[in-house]
């Protein structure tokens, strides 16, 4: 009986609701087999999805789950690898095909507006988090890497992905996990590959992550245009801030909104090159001049101000081509008001309020990643030294965070991510605990009837009285699992 009962709790093919209507609803079917996932024999292709998606909302493992599940006797551990080492399975357009449905049915009727009143555009967001794999030495591509938060050397890769946003929600639409371009650093090679199979997608991000962050970059946002996904501006940090990595983005049809950090960069300010300091240190010369001649005309606009001041500037092309004027905005540092943050926006129309507007839509990426690694187990999602592998099972956990943010969103109050991974949690294992009460309660008919020879009718007559009398709360909960 126990053994029962725990096998039942802990059902995995018990898949909740909220699951079933968002795979239904988005065609996840179909995306797989756009994406490359075809059936070859054995079990399908969904059902192995399906099981490997499920498995962390019923806290358990896949290995724990072979064990000890009933499921998890259908789809063997052989075919959960064999699918996640797919070499031909593109796993970003998967994403991306997946972030097109879900903006298009459910995110473009409800666009806001920004400070101005105006609609507020759409984002691509890139940014990289540390992926740790510290206890294994033969990982494939595993390299050293800098955690900059920590300040210290690891192993594992860094993860590059791209996001869409809205300013709301957050859905991934591409990524890579990168090793290193210096072969000081690399840790392991990468396996060697078939003639075949050097034009299928295991392949081609395995020549991604062996480059430069902002090639790579470049190629992720290729993913985005190539699914038709409704976006105005590149959102980034200060680590893809260079002159060349924007025109380069320019040239893909996006604008950039990014930091910019005081380095050996030149820009044209009045006609001279300068740096972002000395262009700083002139704006606030200007600003006290102007000031003075607000208070002499009874006039002082810089009350209520989200920033301090901004400068019209021109990125310098190195190739050649025409410069991009642009604007760059400065921003008060919260943290050490002694300082200031600068943000270039390629886009001049833009007011000053909207930069520093658009340019917060980028903490988004901030929270995916948090909510990643601290619920979702992105860094023990699988313990595999196969890069495909590993691809995989990222791109499984960010399937499973679009989902949640589609929940978020469709949840009329602001619950969390925390909070809507532990209601789907509770979802699974109270449902299957009551499938399980239901048939230990048919059972226990079957078992009267066989050894007294009671007519059937009478025994459901005394299991209606019986269940008439159970508290109205397990009543309902038994009638809805039945």
């Amino acid at each position: 009986m126990p053994n029962m009962l725990m096998d039942f709790t802990n059902n995995t093919d018990t898949i909740t609701s909220q699951v079933q209507d968002f795979s239904r609803r988005f065609k996840i079917g179909s995306i797989l087999r756009l994406c490359g996932a075809h059936k070859q024999k054995g079990i399908e292709v969904l059902k192995v999805f399906y099981y490997l998606s499920t498995l962390l909302f019923c806290g358990t493992s896949m290995n724990r789950d072979q064990k000890t599940r009933k499921y998890g006797n259908m789809v063997k551990k052989d075919t959960c690898h064999r699918f996640l080492q797919s070499m031909k399975m593109d796993w970003n357009r998967f994403l991306s095909l997946l972030a097109k449905e879900i903006i298009d049915k459910d995110l473009l009727p409800i666009r806001r507006n920004d400070c101005k009143g105006e609609q507020k555009p759409f984002f691509l967001v890139a940014d990289d988090s540390s992926y740790y794999r510290n206890r294994s030495k033969k990982v494939e591509l595993s390299a050293r890497n800098w955690d900059h938060a920590l300040r210290r050397y690891y192993k594992g890769f860094r993860m590059l992905t791209l996001v869409w946003t809205d300013g709301v929600s957050v859905l991934p639409v591409s990524f890579c996990n990168m090793s290193t371009c210096d072969q000081k650093k690399l840790l392991r090679q990468s396996k060697k590959l078939a003639a075949k199979e050097k034009e299928d997608f295991g392949f081609k991000i395995r020549r991604l992550a062996r480059q430069k962050m902002n090639d790579t970059l470049l190629d992720l946002l290729d993913v985005a245009t190539a699914a038709k996904l409704q976006a105005r501006y590149l959102l980034c940090d200060k680590w893809f801030a260079n002159p060349a990595t924007i025109f380069a983005v320019k040239a893909k049809g996006y604008d950039v909104i990014c930091m910019l950090k005081n380095s050996s960069t030149y820009y044209l300010y009045k006609g001279e090159r300068r740096k972002l300091g000395q262009i700083f240190r002139m704006c606030v010369k200007d600003e006290r001049i102007q000031r003075k001649l607000n208070r002499k005309a009874g006039k002082d606009d810089s009350k209520g101000r989200k920033f301090l001041f901004s400068a019209t500037i021109s990125l310098i092309n190195k190739d050649g081509g025409p410069n991009q004027e642009s604007k760059i905005v400065f921003v008060r540092n919260r943290n050490k008001k002694s300082e200031y943050l600068a943000i270039l926006s390629t886009d001049g129309s833009l007011s000053e309020d909207q930069i520093v507007e658009y340019y917060c839509c980028r903490w988004g990426i901030e929270t995916m990643f948090q909510t990643c690694k601290s619920f979702l187990c992105l860094q023990k999602s699988t313990q595999s030294l196969d890069y495909s592998e590993i691809h995989a099972s990222t791109a499984i956990v960010m399937f499973q965070y679009a989902m949640l943010s589609w929940l978020n969103r469709q949840n009329s109050d602001e619950l969390s991510f925390g909070e809507l991974f532990y209601q789907l949690l509770e979802d699974v294992q109270d449902a299957a605990l009551f499938h399980a009460i239901e048939l230990v309660l048919a059972l226990f008919v079957e078992t009267l009837a066989s050894e007294y020879s009671m007519p059937p009718e009478k025994l459901n007559e005394a299991m209606n009285k019986f269940l008439m009398q159970l508290p109205e709360k397990l009543k309902t909960c038994l009638d809805l699992a039945a």
